[in-house]
This record gives structure tokens, C-alpha cells and sequence, in this order.
């Protein structure tokens, strides 16, 4: 009985060892998978056979017998579990806008078939149809897409920046996409009128300003000088046709900075009527001022000093349409494009999941997890924001973070306790041979 009883712990390291094996061997394998998390074999002992379960002291008046301990046998050795390692592994720049990595905490969420799963492999792309999706296996990365109104046209805040609908859903970008144009209605002046001129000169300057629909028309003023001391008559023209504005008349303190007015109003249906077209939005309305001084810099406005005419536009924030010619992401997993008019605008954000215990997530392979009893439940949000200690770093992907070093020292131990448990079975067989040849 002794015997077998050896033959089987020997058995039982050889099957544990070489699962051991099978854990290091796939480490291995895996050593440039992206995302790829590392696993470690952990033993325990087999059950024990007690012979003997001891016994307590038998002692009165300092006469008797001591205590004795259990006597049992070992049973060998089993797989008792193997433990993920999820710690951060190597960022590698890849230069390419759409390859994506986490520094901190946290998996990307994707969905395939209808089954959520999550992956700490960032390496997205486009597909035919706009959506963005894992290189790999097709399947659709999460994220918020932009709010759009009843026409298919993008909501924008107070910033004039597009905003999310904040529902995960499957991330889309099309492939039509467009920066829509934006209506010109602020308008910004500098430069000086030379306080020595004389009545009747003029100044005339003019810029392009955009339509609501992205047409390009000529805005012109003509400044001239008053038999007023630093006064001036203003006109506006629209592409060479007479507009009203809000004031006819400039004029300038004794010490060159302006005194009214700061800005002038320019009604969008008074554009209209000066092309013969309704292009300006007149019905929000979208009317332009032309700022020709900070109240708190007049210094920084048109001035009226003893120097050269030099008034200008300077500035106006309206823009054409644009084709989408690149994407980047930021540290909070919004999504930007750069358009051919070159403005850049919010596409997407990109959503992370978190879970109570990482390593009990449950591999499904193609890089990716799924969420199990000990897991816990997945917590949707995004970097920087609902998890302020995760980031997303574009260009990059994260290497595996299996250790080569540690996997070749842990295959020399694993090799060394199998070849010492092969030679556990060999010499139980040969005083098993011993054995029955006593007859002999």
C-alpha cells in the first residue's frame, strides 16, 4: 500500500507540473499579444490520509504521558487555482490615430453578437459603414456618439462644441462625415485712423464673412472723416450693395481711444435683402456684431491717434463647410476630427469599464473578457471624468506584461520538480519489483 501510495503523489505532481507547464508555455506564446495579462499556476496539497488523529496530555500530579500528534500521509498535489496578473504592462507608440491604450485601471467595452466583453487591446479601426471596431474580431466599440436634432445636424453647446448623447451605444463615425458651415456673427476690428486727417478722406476695408449655408460674400466699410473733430461717417456694403447698421457715425475721445460706438449690429434680414437671397439665418436670428473695441481695452480697438490709417477686420468666427482628413484621441477618450476648413470637432468619446475584481473576469479569447459571479458587474464611465485615475493614450498600444525572465526561471523549477516526481515513480517501481520478487 505504501508503495502505490508514492506511485500516486508521483502521478499527481507529474499531471499538476505539467499544467504548470501549460500555463508558462501559453505565457510565453503570448508574449506579444496586445493587451495580454499574465497567469501563474498556484498548488495546493492533496487530501491527507490520517492514520492517527493524536492524542491530548495524560498528566495528574506531574505523572503521565504527553500529548501526541496526528499521524497522516500526504496524497500529492493539484492545480489549485492560477491567478491573473492585470498589472499595467509597456505602452508602445505606434503613431497610428486610432490605436488605443490605458494607463491606469480599467478595460474597453465592446459589444459582439449582443454579448458585452472587454479587453485591454486598443487596436480599433473603421469599417465600411463608419462604425469603429476591434481589428481582430469586428466587434463594436462603445462609446457616446454626437446628439444630433431632427435634421441630422449636429447639437452644439454654448462653446459651439458638439455634444455627446451620453447613452453607450456603438461608436460611429461616417464616412460622409462633414464639419458643417457656421454662420458669421461676430466680426472684430483694429487699427487707427490718423487723427490728423483731413474732411472727406476715406478708409475703406473689408473681409469674408460665411453664410448659413457656406457662401462666401464681401463685407466692406468705409470710414469718412467729418468736418467733427474725431468723428467719422460709416457706411456698409454687402457684396457692393448698401446694408443699414445699427450706427452711422464713429467718434473718438480727445485722447484716441474710441467712444461709441464699440460695437455695430448688422440684422441677418437686412443681408438678405442685400443679395436677394436668404442664405443668412434670420430666424434664430443670427445677426452679426462687429466689435470695434473691448470696453475694458479700448487701447486694442480701432483707435484714433496721431498715426498712420490702418484700420481692419481682423477676425470673424464663422467657417465653410469641411471633409473629415484625420481623427485623434485625447487622454479622456474624446474623439476629434480635423476638417479641410480647418476646424476640429468632437466625434466621440470612448467609454471604459471598470470591475470590483479584475482577475475574475473570465478569458474569451481574441484578447477579450466577460464578466463573471466573482467579478462583479461592470461600472460604464469615462477616463478622466467618472475614473479621474485612468487615462487613454492615442497612437499607442499596451504590450503584454508577461516577464520573460520570470517565465524561463519559473519553466527551470517546473522542469527540476517534474524530472524529481518521474524519479519518485521509477524507484517506487523498482522496490515494487522488489517486493514481488521476495517469493523468489
Amino acid at each position: 500500500m505504501g508503495l502505490t501510495r508514492s506511485l500516486s503523489n508521483g502521478a499527481t505532481s507529474l499531471r499538476a507540473h505539467q499544467q504548470r507547464f501549460d500555463v508558462i508555455s501559453n505565457n510565453l506564446a503570448n508574449l506579444n499579444t496586445i493587451g495580454y495579462k499574465s497567469n501563474r499556476a498556484n498548488f495546493q496539497e492533496q487530501f491527507n490520509q490520517v492514520i492517527n488523529h493524536g492524542r491530548n496530555p495524560d498528566v495528574a500530579g506531574a505523572v503521565g504521558n504527553g500529548g501526541i500528534n496526528p499521524l497522516q500521509f500526504g496524497l500529492g498535489v493539484k492545480m489549485g487555482s492560477i491567478t491573473q496578473d492585470m498589472n499595467q504592462g509597456n505602452l508602445q507608440i505606434t503613431n497610428r490615430p486610432l490605436d488605443l491604450a490605458i494607463q491606469g485601471s480599467g478595460f474597453f467595452a465592446y459589444q459582439m453578437n449582443g454579448e458585452m466583453l472587454y479587453s485591454r487591446a486598443g487596436n480599433v479601426s473603421r469599417d465600411r459603414d463608419g462604425f469603429l471596431i476591434d481589428t481582430g474580431t469586428g466587434a463594436y466599440l462603445q462609446g457616446y456618439n454626437v446628439e444630433n436634432d431632427a435634421n441630422g445636424n449636429p447639437i452644439r453647446d454654448v462653446n459651439g462644441v458638439n455634444q455627446l448623447t451620453g447613452t453607450r451605444a456603438n461608436l460611429l463615425i461616417p464616412e460622409n462625415i462633414q464639419s458643417a458651415p457656421k454662420q458669421t456673427q461676430t466680426i472684430t476690428m483694429t487699427g487707427n485712423l490718423n487723427s490728423g486727417n483731413a474732411e472727406g478722406i476715406e478708409k475703406k476695408t473689408s473681409i469674408s464673412i460665411i453664410d448659413n449655408v457656406g457662401g462666401t460674400h464681401e463685407l466692406k466699410f468705409t470710414f469718412t472723416k467729418t468736418a467733427n473733430p474725431n468723428e467719422y461717417d460709416l457706411i456698409a456694403e454687402l457684396n457692393g450693395n448698401s446694408i443699414p447698421i445699427s450706427a452711422a457715425q464713429v467718434l473718438f475721445n480727445n485722447d484716441g481711444t474710441l467712444n461709441s460706438p464699440l460695437s455695430i449690429d448688422i440684422l441677418a434680414s437686412d443681408l438678405n435683402v442685400a443679395i436677394g437671397n436668404q442664405v443668412f439665418d434670420e430666424t434664430t436670428p443670427k445677426d452679426i456684431s462687429v466689435v470695434l473695441a473691448d470696453p475694458n481695452q479700448l487701447s486694442n480697438g480701432i483707435t484714433g491717434y496721431a498715426a498712420a490709417n490702418s484700420v481692419t477686420f481682423i477676425e470673424q468666427d464663422g467657417h465653410k463647410s469641411g471633409s473629415l482628413v484625420d481623427l485623434s484621441v485625447d487622454t479622456r477618450g474624446q474623439i476629434w476630427g480635423a476638417f479641410t476648413n480647418g476646424k476640429s470637432e468632437k466625434l466621440g468619446q470612448v467609454l471604459l469599464a471598470k470591475f470590483t475584481n479584475d482577475e475574475g473576469l473570465i478569458r474569451k479569447g481574441g484578447n477579450f473578457y466577460s464578466e463573471s459571479p466573482n467579478s462583479g458587474n461592470a461600472n460604464i464611465g469615462t477616463a478622466g471624468d467618472i475614473f479621474p485615475s485612468s487615462q487613454i493614450a492615442g497612437n499607442s498600444l499596451e504590450m503584454s506584461n508577461v516577464d520573460m525572465t520570470e517565465q524561463f526561471t519559473d519553466m527551470i523549477s517546473t522542469q527540476r520538480a517534474y524530472e524529481a516526481s518521474a524519479r519518485v515513480i521509477t524507484v517506487s517501481d523498482q522496490l515494487l519489483q522488489e517486493t514481488t520478487i521476495l517469493k523468489r
